[in-house]
């Protein structure tokens, strides 16, 4: 991150700091839901697949540290599970080890949260 892009970031208001962190944690949400949805062999999204999705789309000033972080967030809310077993992907071509699913209460957040700003994307 640029010094500027930190500075920008520091002279946010406690509210509009809320309001950015709530928007990475829906952000994160949807993808995992959509990561789910695919019904892959291997589910879950790893730290850095989350990173590299956010910024390529709603969210291209996101840190991989904050990714992590949000991640823990919701990890530690119960909306995340982990899971860590080290098995070979063959979609992805390599071994994943420590990636992220969506639980039950991780949707049941997201549907309430699009409900009330009436968007789904």
């Amino acid at each position: 991150m640029l010094p500027a892009e930190i500075a920008a970031r520091m002279a946010l208001s406690p509210s509009d700091a809320a309001n950015e962190l709530g928007s990475e944690l829906l952000e994160i949400l949807k993808q995992l839901n959509r990561s789910e949805m695919e019904d892959t062999q291997d589910p879950g999204l790893e730290v850095e697949e989350l990173h590299h999705l956010l910024g390529r789309g709603p969210l291209p000033q996101v840190t991989s540290p904050e990714v992590e972080k949000a991640v823990q967030v919701l990890l530690g809310n119960g909306f995340v599970r982990l899971v860590d077993t080290p098995e070979y992907s063959w979609e992805r071509g390599r071994v994943v080890t420590v990636r992220y699913t969506i639980t039950t209460e991780g949707k049941a957040f997201l549907v309430a949260r699009l409900g009330r700003t009436g968007r789904v994307e």
